[in-house]
């Protein structure tokens, strides 16, 4: 049977591809793993209908950089499984303005008080998130994630997580998902003729493939809100 790799292993890779980018120390952390400091694991649902694949971690709990597990943990890191963020409220706020978790939860209808109610919806539903790059990358210090991060993290670790956890359904949340996807078979043959995540995406691939790319559902991809609430209305579909 086919295991998700453990975080030491991922710990491993990560150290082994530091040793190869001196260039990248200080803005690559490859002991912090915010998804093994808020117990992620622990949301994973036994049957994994659709697995979300977002880009990276975030680097910052309210502009402050992050250094060790303890800050993954505080109020104000908005890590997607951290259910002790306390998410900021603006009502009448424009569409995809928050943060990944809460522009996620508001377009898939969940509607649930708090950030830990929500996370029970989603993986009540049989939904999951996993990161193309799972340790933390300070993007305010190098603002682009290497290719050959990605294209290591997604066959050494996105890879076999895909196999172990048998989800139903991918999505891909932008463009640093798509790349991931691109290593790993097999998406990579069925997106060799696919552009970037914004352009329309061939339906056959969702049919056969089960696998849908999407923008990141961010304010900066605001011009793409009809394509983005067009996938997760199927998407709320699905998981019904």
């Amino acid at each position: 049977m086919d295991r998700v790799p453990s975080s030491p292993a991922m710990r491993d890779v990560y150290h082994r591809y530091a040793l190869k980018r001196p260039d990248l120390s200080g803005v690559l952390l490859p002991d912090l793993l915010p998804h093994d400091a808020c117990a992620a694991a622990s949301w994973r649902p036994g049957r994994v209908k659709v697995l979300f694949v977002a880009e990276s971690p975030p680097w910052a709990a309210v502009r402050r950089e992050v250094a060790e597990p303890a800050d993954c943990r505080g109020s104000g890191y908005p890590y997607f499984w951290n259910d002790r963020y306390d998410a900021p409220h603006r009502p009448g706020a424009a569409p995809l303005s928050r943060g990944l978790a809460e522009n996620l939860f508001s377009l898939l209808g969940l509607d649930g008080t708090s950030r830990r109610e929500n996370l029970d919806l989603f993986a009540g539903k049989g939904l999951y998130l996993v990161d193309t790059v799972r340790c933390v990358f300070r993007k305010n210090r190098k603002a682009a994630i290497p290719a050959d991060l990605i294209r290591m993290s997604a066959r050494d670790i996105l890879a076999p997580e895909i196999a172990a956890l048998a989800p139903e359904y991918v999505v891909a949340l932008g463009n640093t998902a798509l790349a991931g996807l691109r290593e790993i078979e097999p998406y990579a043959s069925a997106l060799s003729g696919a552009g970037r995540v914004t352009a329309p995406f061939p339906e056959a691939i969702f049919e056969e493939h089960r696998l849908l790319c999407l923008p990141y559902p961010g304010g900066r991809n605001r011009r793409y809100l009809a394509s983005i609430e067009s996938g997760f209305e199927i998407l709320r579909d699905l998981a019904l």
